[in-house]
């Protein structure tokens, strides 16, 4: 099996990685390759085999030709009227398995009589007969099944009608969530305009697809494909004229329930991904299983929904805060939170500027400190503030209480009538820590804010974080969620417009995710997407948390790279060790360039890519 990785032409420049000195910028180039990769693709599949061994709980082995000598010897069968998770999955099944082996697999309707080998992508008929439906199974679940003769990839849908299109919820962007069923023309998003126009509705990312989970899970384990971002040249696979694999049983759900990661407009991960296209984007968060569990928590009482719903002049904030805060002691705006909450939760209405998804509505105050001065909440205030807890931190309970007391007030109120529905608070900035002295209500989800990308900036955020983390975990049996940022150092340095030195931390990416499923964590929000392996590593481990990341790691270069593998995967450790070494992320040019980036250290890198 030979793999092309087409670096075509493409001179990758450290100046789009941001290396850069001040003075001086390293360039390096990666000129196109032609690499064999026979042993690892073959251990690649292997290893899928054995892990389905391993998961078949009981079930045999089977061995099934999908192509032979380059001809199909297999149907693809999908239900006359698929879900769009099931219409996707086949498309990227019969597309992939073309890429591999030059055959194109037919897509069939389960109306149709066959005849020999099928692979059964979603509900129909077929799966019927063998007892196998989507409504069997729970949300997020998927299946793949190797028997004879057939492979099926199913899992529960969402079902596209009239009903199911009414739903209400805005993701924590406030975007609808039936926006984020894209339409897209899947033959341009897949380097195939030439045979003209496909248009598709991709599933929403909080729709229910198990079958595209089941198919994507399957393209990776059993046939090599791997997504290394979104255009044609961020794809690796196997090429071979014969695919013959071998499977039993795989049951199961994605282990982070919900992750909403979006982004790649910043330097980096453009040219890393090679200026994608919307359509290529939007595919490529399918691939990732971007989405899951439906829920939303970001900022919600700001100047749009002051101006357009909580209008009331009675509570709105006294002083500077006028118009973008409200009074949080105030009755009266606590009925009418309340109020919006219920008529969401009911189907009435969900105004543009709140976030709610499922089973969650968030309240949380806008992104700035001026609270009303009326006189009680400034005694309230001053009860928060003798909490000391990250105090010179930009996390610290300086106003905890006094905002977790109001998202309480408003909590009790929806329980009432909703008492198996969430209040979601953000967890942040001088509200991150738990409020002392103040039992939440069991209806109140949280959502601690963490800086995942100072995972080696210890003394500065990452113990004061893990105490914010711990806090929260021993504070009661409630759903927590986490808005992990991933943002720094190419934030302040795109921002300002200046080169960062960059941070790459494959260890705690892993570490962190890991933890985070051990402990209960129901999904991620991720604040930035940092650059295409650790975002690739973070969306992986947050799906599967057995992901090795050291394995990842090794693979993406030796795919990716060819020949230049092992000196790129030195580059790139060695940068993350320069990180863990100093302790600090390069969020200003003087920590990049007088603590990382020095000229001993950029003469070190320079040799490795030179």
């Amino acid at each position: 099996m030979d793999s092309i990785i087409r670096i075509a032409n493409k001179t990758l420049h450290l100046t789009a990685i941001a290396l850069h000195s001040g003075r001086r910028a390293w360039p390096f180039a990666l000129e196109s390759t032609m690499i064999s990769v026979k042993k690892l693709m073959a251990a690649i599949v292997t290893l899928g085999f054995c892990v389905s061994m391993s998961a078949a709980k009981g079930r045999p082995l089977v061995e099934i030709t999908l192509v032979s000598e380059g001809k199909p010897s297999a149907s693809i069968v999908i239900a006359e009227n698929p879900t769009p998770s099931a219409r996707l999955a086949a498309l990227e099944l019969q597309y992939h398995i073309r890429k591999i082996t030059g055959a194109i697999l037919p897509i069939r309707s389960d109306r149709e009589e066959i005849m020999g080998t099928c692979i059964l992508v979603g509900e129909s008929k077929q799966t019927n007969a063998l007892g196998i439906k989507g409504d069997s199974f729970k949300s997020l679940e998927y299946l793949i099944q190797f028997r004879p003769d057939t492979i099926i990839l199913i899992g529960r849908d969402w079902q596209d009608t009239e009903e199911n299109r009414k739903e209400l919820g805005r993701d924590t962007y406030g975007r609808t969530i039936q926006s984020s069923r894209h339409h897209i023309d899947y033959h341009k998003a897949t380097g195939q305009a030439e045979q003209g126009a496909k248009p598709i509705t991709l599933p929403g990312f909080f729709d229910d697809q198990g079958t595209c989970y089941a198919t994507y899970h399957f393209l990776e384990q059993f046939c090599g494909v791997r997504w290394y971002g979104p255009t044609e040249l961020n794809i690796v696979l196997p090429s071979q004229k014969t695919l013959t694999l071998r499977g039993g049983e795989i049951r199961r759900s994605r282990d982070l329930k919900h992750i909403h990661a979006l982004g790649g407009g910043w330097p980096i991960i453009k040219v890393q991904w090679n200026n994608p296209n919307d359509d290529e984007l939007n595919l490529y968060w399918r691939r990732l299983r971007v989405g899951g569990e439906k829920w939303a928590g970001n900022h919600t009482i700001w100047r749009k929904t002051i101006h357009e719903v909580f209008n009331n002049p009675e509570y709105q904030a006294k002083g500077s805060g006028s118009g973008s805060q409200l009074c949080y002691t105030n009755p009266k705006l606590v009925q009418e939170v309340a109020r919006a909450a219920r008529d969401y939760f009911d189907g009435k209405e969900l105004r543009d500027g709140f976030k709610a998804m499922g089973d969650y509505f968030a309240v949380v105050p806008d992104d700035n400190y001026s609270w009303c001065k009326c006189e009680k909440c400034q005694q309230i205030l001053a009860i928060s503030k003798e909490d000391k807890r990250g105090e010179g931190f930009f996390s610290n309970a300086r106003n905890s209480y006094y905002i977790f007391n109001f998202v309480n007030e408003v909590a009790k109120e929806v329980r009432k009538t909703h008492p198996h529905k969430f209040i979601v608070a953000l967890a942040y900035s001088s509200y991150t820590y738990p409020p002392k002295g103040l039992e939440l209500e069991p209806n109140v989800c949280v959502a601690p804010c963490l800086h995942i990308c100072y995972g080696y900036d210890k003394k500065t955020y990452y113990e004061n974080d893990m105490a914010i983390y711990r806090a929260w975990l021993e504070g009661g049996d409630r759903p927590l969620y986490l808005w992990n940022y991933f943002h720094h150092p190419m934030e302040p340095a795109v921002i300002g417009k200046w080169n960062c030195f960059p941070c790459f931390m494959p260890d705690v990416i892993s570490r962190e995710i890991k933890r985070y499923h051990k402990d209960g964590i129901r999904g991620v929000f991720l604040c930035g997407i940092g650059q295409q392996l650790d975002y690739y590593l973070y969306t992986q481990t947050a799906f599967d948390v057995d992901t090795d990341y050291q394995k990842l790691v090794d693979e993406f270069f030796a795919l990716y790279f060819g020949g230049a593998a092992e000196p790129m995967k030195t580059f790139y450790y060695r940068i993350s060790e320069i990180n863990r070494e100093e302790g600090l992320v390069g969020t200003s040019p003087k920590k990049s360039w007088g603590k990382l980036g020095t000229p001993d250290r950029m003469k070190e890198l320079g040799l490795y890519i030179n």
